[in-house]
């Protein structure tokens, strides 16, 4: 029964982390679009600065707060909402919304709580509870126990055995799961567990360590109509974190019975515990018979919910909003570019996609960097592709392990070592199984000693024939045929033979060798779909159809990382945002599955592919795009792509590199925007101060205004400008100053605001600085009206403070003073100004 839902609230995710990305945000953003057709006001909380939904609300509407009960419910009682959603808020919504319904207050004000019932809500948020229930239903769980103290633990463990697996019970992302084979093992995963937990429990469980991980994404309505939108399977065994895998979708060992039984095991799940929307279903599947165990169940959106979605073309969290409203999935209507395909029809899939995790260890490099069961990789990239290889060589293509090369070498490493680590997993650890075939391990024993199925080494193999082939054959036209086949671009072939690009182009012309597009959409080309989500192939048939109006291709950052991290993709989806507003036909270019820039409404095309050189040409020449938007850290590629004439390059945000700091310590700036000869005064900023919850631990905090803006501003401001009157300077620029104990105030640089920066102020002025920089470039900027805009803001009534988050807890680092590298995310706080 649909319910009559004038208003909602929608919780956020918070501040990104391991284990939290993009995708959540992503997910809320096609929630409130589906909100929006259905005519519902949408209430948001959140705190992540980097929240592109936050901007897509009426200010008013919007509650930029912590996340937590007294929140939410303070909310509850003044909003008076109809009803609360938590499905894009992770694990510690799910923990939210328990104490929610056992504090009275949802009943109290009669606010219904969507997307799972009450009992499956507390079943799931109870492990024991969730085993008895699953036992019930004749699915198989391991053996699993939640114990208050380390007696209690000990007795466990007596009964069922090493290894076992220990985690703590979080309210947050559920990432540390540790592997204890020993008594000593144990002590320390208690020990570490107790103190992370929110209360004084953990759970302890029988440990599978080398069966399969095959997880399941599906989504169900009130009446019980069920499809899976798609079967993931991880290339690593359990033991490695999901997070940590490699992922290929679809399923690529499974034989048919399997597939059917865990399918099968997943309706049944979400039968049980009365869930509407999407849930995601995590097994143990044997490798020698047909014994299977639920490891997981998720009945909120997740990371590889997204990429179940990327996979299948399937709009999940879209769809999901209505069926979480009541709305059965024959009720469903999908936008007009799904013209075929029904929400009751289960997605299939003609292509392969393979995700590859990045790791941070470059930035935290003493950080534990073996992998095993807690969540390490803070992003990830995709490769889409006919075959598997195909998909593989792009998503490492994709995850740049060495952009300037085909498959990056690690053949210094002796062999003592390569067995090491084939046993005991690094980030590297694709490179490590490449590099062992290239040595002549056999598959037999690779999967022996890795227990990763012999499929995968077979197809790593292939790679490696082809390469040795097309490095054989240099320049041939055979050469780039089997390149093409086997996922190697044109930019891959050039680096391989040391050779300029050109000449590759050039082959391909002599040859009639054309890149074609293939759309990712749900019936495997059953039907004539317009998703316009498209992955490059050599095969005949182009389905990508260039726009006849103007065009802009905009370039992404690719997988999330350290340092700007979700600030790039904000800045990313706010150029798409405003060039649509500007007329353009936008198309987006990027390989991250948790971004929220290729949410499908916020562009017109989406091309799923390396970012690489040889494919930007490819697309160039496709669509004609009238302009070109590249990100500030694509050097290679700016300076390539500005060789070529004709082509209308913009890069933003600017380059950092052109910054012009002269003292290494920076505790003011006043940020300004500057158009031609105009210079335009936004803000001030300190630097260093922490919100009331933080320490000043970190210097990657800030202010807005400054320490004492009422004395100090205006005379920095004069100094600021006096500096930038030279007009060497453009766009978003801070005046960098440096206060002394005296309070006087020293000249440090000057350099383009950063991206974290410009998300900040952002939020903290209410003018969105990203869309203002935007049309800068393109259309021109109303100066008279910013400046009236900015008029309003001149005399702030709040302090607002962004504060970072940083992983080096996840990681097992000590804990330092952390760089603006390191951060993985930040929340943004307000506070009445005294």
């Amino acid at each position: 029964m649909v319910l009559h839902i004038n208003k909602v609230l929608l919780v956020g995710s918070g501040a990104t982390s391991i284990g939290n990305e993009n995708e959540l945000d992503a997910a809320a953003f096609e929630k409130l679009m589906a909100f929006k057709k259905m005519g519902t006001k949408v209430l948001y909380l959140d705190d992540n600065p980097f929240s592109v939904v936050s901007d897509e609300i009426q200010p008013a509407d919007v509650f930029m707060q912590p996340i937590d009960l007294e929140n939410i419910v303070n909310l509850i009682i003044r909003q008076q909402p109809d009803a609360i959603l938590f499905s894009v808020a992770g694990l510690k919504g799910q923990a939210l919304a328990s104490q929610l319904i056992d504090s009275g207050i949802l009943e109290e004000h009669q606010v219904a709580l969507l997307g799972i019932s009450v009992a499956g809500l507390q079943t799931v948020n109870n492990n024991d509870m969730l085993r008895q229930t699953l036992t019930q239903i004749n699915e198989r769980v391991i053996a699993s126990k939640t114990v208050e103290s380390e007696d209690e633990a000990i007795e466990f463990v007596r009964e069922i055995g090493f290894p076992v697996i220990v985690k703590p019970i979080s309210r947050s992302h559920d990432t540390s799961r540790i592997i204890c084979f020993n008594s000593d093992d144990l002590e320390a995963a208690l020990e570490y567990s107790f103190d992370r937990a929110y209360i004084n429990q953990c759970s302890i469980e029988q440990s599978i360590v080398g069966y399969k991980e095959i997880e399941m994404v599906g989504i169900r309505d009130s009446n019980g109509n069920k499809i899976l939108v798609s079967g993931l399977e991880d290339m690593d065994p359990v033991g490695i974190h999901s997070g940590d895998s490699i992922i290929f979708a679809p399923t690529q060992t499974l034989i048919n019975e399997e597939y059917q039984r865990l399918r099968t095991a997943t309706f049944k799940i979400m039968d049980t515990l009365g869930i509407t929307g999407s849930c995601h279903v995590q097994f143990a599947q044997s490798r020698t018979n047909e014994e299977f165990y639920v490891t997981k169940v998720s009945p909120f959106f997740t990371r590889n919910t997204s990429l179940a979605a990327k996979a299948s073309g399937y709009p999940v969290a879209y769809i999901s909003t209505f069926l979480e409203a009541g709305f059965t999935l024959a009720e469903v209507k999908l936008p007009a570019k799904y013209s075929q395909i029904k929400p009751l029809m289960e997605p299939t899939l003609d292509h392969i996609l393979v995700k590859i995790p990045l790791w941070p260890f470059e930035d935290v490099p003493d950080a534990d960097q073996h992998l095993n069961t807690i969540m390490k990789s803070v992003g990830s990239t995709i490769g889409v592709g006919r075959t598997v290889e195909e998909a593989i060589i792009k998503s490492m293509h994709s995850s740049q392990f060495s952009p300037r090369d085909i498959l990056p070498s690690v053949r210094s490493i002796d062999d003592d070592e390569i067995i090491s680590q084939l046993i005991h997993p690094l980030a590297s650890r694709i490179l490590i199984l490449i590099e062992a075939l290239r040595r002549g391990f056999s598959i037999d024993d690779l999967a022996e000693l890795t227990q990763i199925d012999q499929f995968y080494f077979y197809k790593l193999n292939q790679l490696l024939k082809a390469q040795k082939f097309v490095q054989d054959n240099p320049l041939t036209a055979e050469a780039v045929l089997t390149g093409h086949q086997y996922g190697f671009g044109d930019g891959m072939l050039a680096e391989l033979w040391q050779a300029d690009i050109s000449a590759i182009e050039k082959l391909n012309e002599n040859n009639h060798y054309h890149v074609t597009y293939k759309e990712i959409e749900p019936s495997a080309g059953e039907f004539l779909e317009n998703t316009n989500i498209f992955y490059s192939s050599y095969e005949l048939e182009n389905e990508s159809q260039p726009f006849e109006k103007k065009v802009a291709l905009v370039i992404g950052r690719g997988g999330n990382q350290l340092g700007p991290n979700a600030g790039a993709d904000y800045y990313t989806s706010q150029t798409l945002i405003q060039l649509h507003k500007s007329g353009y036909k936008t198309i987006i270019m990027n390989n991250n599955p948790n971004a929220v820039s290729l949410s499908p409404q916020l562009s017109d095309k989406q091309y799923i592919e390396p970012i690489q050189l040889g494919n930007i040409l490819n697309i160039i020449k496709l669509e004609e795009p009238e302009v070109i938007i590249l990100p500030g850290n694509r050097h290679y590629l700016a300076k390539q792509l500005k060789k070529r004439k004709g082509l209308k390059i913009i890069v933003l945000p600017p380059d950092q590199d052109v910054a012009q700091v002269v003292r290494p310590k920076v505790t003011t700036a006043i940020d300004f925007f500057i158009d031609g000869t105009e210079i335009i005064p936004i803000a001030s900023i300190s630097y260093g101060v922490a919100s009331h919850k933080e320490t000043h631990e970190y210097n990657t905090n800030y202010q807005l205004p400054m320490d004492n803006f009422v004395n100090d501003q205006e005379g920095l401001t004069i100094i600021g400008k006096e500096k930038l009157t030279n007009g060497e300077w453009q766009g978003l620029v801070q005046v960098l100053f440096e206060k002394h104990d005296s309070g006087s105030y020293e000249f440090a640089g000057i350099r383009p605001i950063r991206i974290t920066e410009t998300a900040f102020l952002t939020k903290a002025t209410g003018i969105n600085w990203v869309r203002v920089l935007v049309k800068k470039y393109l259309t021109g900027v109303d100066l008279e009206r910013l400046k009236q805009d900015l008029q309003l803001r001149l005399k702030p009534n709040r302090y607002a403070t962004m504060t970072g988050r940083f992983p080096f807890g996840q990681l097992g680092a000590r804990r330092h003073a952390g760089a603006s590298t390191q951060e993985i995310g930040a929340i943004i706080e307000f506070k009445s100004v005294e």
